[in-house]
């Protein structure tokens, strides 16, 4: 017995020292990638809307996500392994600086095009090295939010989440179709929610026409007679809404996304990313459509583009491993499949066309996508780090307070966006 023991231990030990020496010479061999090879690991730090909680659902949702990206990616690639990390991601600069120092940043970050920005213009992370034919394959719009020094790309845009309009089908049949439609449909007795924040109020700017004015004192320049008249329309909305009985605005997003599911409201403003809790709470409760346009303009939502960033501290083959992830994910088919399975992203590769025909969800999230190009400008002026946002959220809060009224607020929010940041 114990001889058999000890033959099955030297043939053991001689395949393995068998493939061992395979192995090695396979890895030799120039252009050749063996199926058997050692295992990638790729770390990748994800940044998570400043307004929505990580929760146990929000990781799931995400390592959902990332697991169906990584199923696919094995199929070329068979030993990568995909961890992650969640960060709000208005910390995750800071988080990536510190693994940094130490040796321990990501290979990848997904974060906003704003983030991939800082991260690169910090040093946290190296330009994307995008071919000529990956660069034709996504709209020069949305390549020009995410160029650093003239040319180099902070990262390679994998998804656009849209903003738009969430509402329970039961209490409304339909939702408003403009944003004098909000304000009757709160007269009506219908609760409404809008968020605090100047980044998600920002889509009720274009349907009051205020954003042309608002880009011309964000380059410096005195509105027009028509701009500033726009700006002061947009302010004079959003006091009338606050003076409502029925409409709610909120600080906490997820808090509107609770209530919207309790059955306390019954429209909200809400991300793509928040489709999937809310069908799992509402079921076919859940209604979704374009943000309300005004009479003669359309709505301005700030869509976030999500871009692949490259971290600085990769080994040889992990960096290898990066790019031809980048590669898989704006793969034409690769991007089809994420919009059809999760219905909470749209393509970035515009040779992807999206079958708005099999879903009410996909034409809402195009017409978002189509409506957000008029804040593509002021994207471009305005970061997250620079001041004036802060002093126009600000402003816009002392708005809704009834603190100070419409036109001298307008003289004050064109003077805050001229002096720079």
């Amino acid at each position: 017995m114990a001889l058999l023991v000890r033959f099955r231990r030297l043939r053991a030990g001689r395949l393995l020292a068998a493939l061992t020496a395979a192995l090695s010479a396979g890895l030799t061999l120039s252009g050749c990638i063996p199926r058997w090879q050692l295992p990638t690991t790729l770390y990748i730090a994800v940044g998570v809307s400043n307004d929505q909680a990580i929760d146990s659902e929000v990781v799931q949702d995400v390592q959902d996500k990332l697991r169906q990206l990584e199923t696919g990616f094995q199929q070329l690639y068979p030993n990568t392994v995909f961890q992650f990390s969640l960060y709000p991601e208005a910390e995750i600069v800071e988080a990536i600086r510190l693994r940094t120092s130490r040796g321990l940043g990501p290979d990848l970050a997904l974060v906003n095009g704003d983030t991939a920005l800082r991260l690169l213009h910090e040093g946290l992370t190296d330009p994307f090295p995008a071919t000529a034919e990956q660069i034709n394959a996504f709209d020069p719009g949305e390549l020009r939010r995410i160029r650093a020094r003239g040319s180099e790309l902070a990262g390679l845009p994998l998804l656009l989440q849209t903003q738009l309009s969430c509402f329970n089908r039961e209490r409304l049949a339909t939702p408003p179709a403009t944003v004098d439609d909000v304000l009757t449909t709160a007269a009506d007795g219908i609760p409404i929610g809008l968020p605090a924040t100047i980044e998600n109020l920002f889509w009720s700017a274009g349907s009051l026409g205020a954003v042309a004015g608002i880009d011309q004192a964000s380059m410096g320049q005195e509105p027009s007679k028509e701009g500033k008249a726009g700006i002061e329309r947009w302010l004079r909305w959003l006091q009338n809404a606050s003076y409502q009985q029925r409409v709610l605005f909120y600080s906490n997003q997820p808090q509107a996304e609770a209530d919207l599911a309790s059955g306390q409201l019954d429209w909200i403003t809400c991300r793509s990313t928040m489709l999937p809790r809310l069908r799992r709470k509402m079921g076919q409760r859940l209604g979704v459509a374009p943000l309300p346009d005004g009479d003669t303009s359309t709505a301005s939502p700030i869509n976030r583009l999500r871009v692949l960033a490259l971290g600085r501290n990769s080994s040889q083959a992990g960096r290898k491993r990066a790019v031809a992830f980048g590669r898989f994910g704006m793969n034409p088919l690769t991007q089809r499949n994420l919009t059809l399975g999760s219905q909470i992203y749209l393509p970035t590769n515009r040779l992807v066309r999206v079958p708005v025909m099999s879903s009410a969800v996909l034409a809402a999230m195009e017409t978002a996508s189509q409506q957000g190009r008029q804040a593509d400008q002021l994207v471009n002026l305005l970061h997250s780090s620079d001041r004036r946002i802060e002093l126009v959220q600000n402003l816009i809060n002392e708005v809704v307070f009834g603190e100070v009224n419409p036109q001298q607020a307008t003289d004050r929010m064109i003077q805050i966006l001229r002096e720079g940041p």
